[in-house]
């Protein structure tokens, strides 16, 4: 691994995490384990051979533990560590700071666990009020179970134990993207079948009222 050669603590973290592909390996672990074959079909762009080199870097520095599974699913997968998990708040960080830079969903990836993190990142409590609800999206083989509760926002993995809500949505990451963000209305993407939405129609809409994007920062004092 290349390295600054500089003690700032700026320097010695992009040391650890500053190659290409390394953060968004980190966020694609931040809701959990994953395969390798669930990391190469989140990100398209990388190269086998990069995916595994930043896969061995990252351990190699404590970031990535590779571990198997027990039975009956005996298979390899790549999880945080303690370390590794405290790179949460820089990726939410990242993203509220990049909110405002263009982006064409159209022509780029959006991989469920990164929408599942933009809804960590754009989460406003003071939108959510009292309100409690729980919605389940299901972004193909991904799934998440949400809920919002005493001004809270919790977002997950769903389990096979886990026990869904009344109110589901199912669409792809750039769909919901736009359901929340966007001008894409529930009943406009049901009608153009861009969304699936069962249980009560209410509580999706509740949810997604709940995120906005932060303000662009401004040139305070300069003219």
């Amino acid at each position: 691994m290349r390295t600054y050669g500089d003690a700032c603590g700026i320097t010695r973290a992009l040391d650890a995490v500053g190659e290409r592909w390394a953060l968004p390996v980190v966020r694609e672990l931040v809701f959990g384990p994953r395969r390798y074959s669930d990391l190469a079909a989140a990100l398209p762009g990388v190269s086998t051979n990069i995916l595994g080199t930043r896969l061995r870097e990252l351990a190699e520095v404590g970031v990535v533990v590779r571990r198997r599974l027990p039975p009956p699913t005996p298979v390899a997968v790549y999880e945080l560590t303690a370390w590794g998990r405290a790179l949460e708040p820089v990726l939410i960080a990242l993203g509220r700071w990049a909110a405002h830079t263009p982006v064409d969903l159209a022509a780029q990836v959006l991989s469920p666990s990164s929408f599942a993190l933009a809804l960590r990142t754009t989460f406003d409590a003071s939108l959510a009020g009292e309100r409690a609800v729980a919605v389940r999206l299901e972004m193909g083989e991904d799934v998440f179970d949400t809920r919002i509760e005493e001004g809270a926002f919790q977002i997950a993995r769903a389990t096979p134990a886990s026990r869904p809500p009344a109110a589901r949505v199912a669409a792809t990451p750039v769909v919901l993207s736009d359901l929340t963000f966007g001008s894409l209305a529930v009943e406009d993407a049901e009608r153009r079948q861009l969304a699936v939405v069962s249980g009560p129609h209410a509580d999706v809409k509740s949810l997604l009222s709940c995120f906005v994007l932060p303000d662009p920062p401004t040139e305070e004092g300069h003219s």
